[in-house]
Formats: structure tokens, C-alpha cells, sequence
């Protein structure tokens, strides 16, 4: 997971900007930000592995705290 957020990060300019900032995702831009199905998502989700925003009956993630959560809680072998 580690190597795919450094990654991400390196293959997208401006990523250190956007991380920086509260910019609000939906489902399908944060999936396809982590490489990842909207189906591996939501089980994500279930599993509390990625922090998201429920608004009314839409769901939306804050990308800064997404990668935190990430880095944070995930360990590389």
C-alpha cells in the first residue's frame, strides 16, 4: 500500500499540494487515486481502512486524511 501511495505520488504532479489541502473526493476519483475498484473501496470502508465523510446519503473522502490514515495504518513487509 506504501508503494503504491509513493507511488501515486510521485507520478502525479502536484500531489504534495493536493495532500496538502481538504480537497473532497467522491468514490470513484478516490478509487481510482488509489489504484483500487470502487468494490475494493467500499470494503475498505467497512473495514474502517480508509476514513470517509457520509453527507446525507452521499459519501465523500478528504484526500489529505485518506493518505494519512493510509501511511499511518498500514505496515510494509
Amino acid at each position: 500500500m506504501r508503494r503504491l501511495m509513493n507511488d501515486h505520488a510521485t507520478n502525479t504532479p502536484g500531489l504534495a499540494a493536493t495532500a496538502s489541502t481538504d480537497e473532497i473526493l467522491e468514490k470513484p476519483q478516490t478509487a481510482e487515486r488509489l489504484k483500487v475498484s470502487t468494490r475494493t473501496l467500499d470494503e475498505w470502508m467497512r473495514a474502517g481502512r480508509v476514513p470517509y465523510l457520509k453527507i446525507g446519503k452521499s459519501v465523500r473522502f478528504r484526500w489529505a486524511d485518506v493518505l494519512a490514515h493510509l501511511q499511518h495504518n498500514n505496515r510494509v513487509n
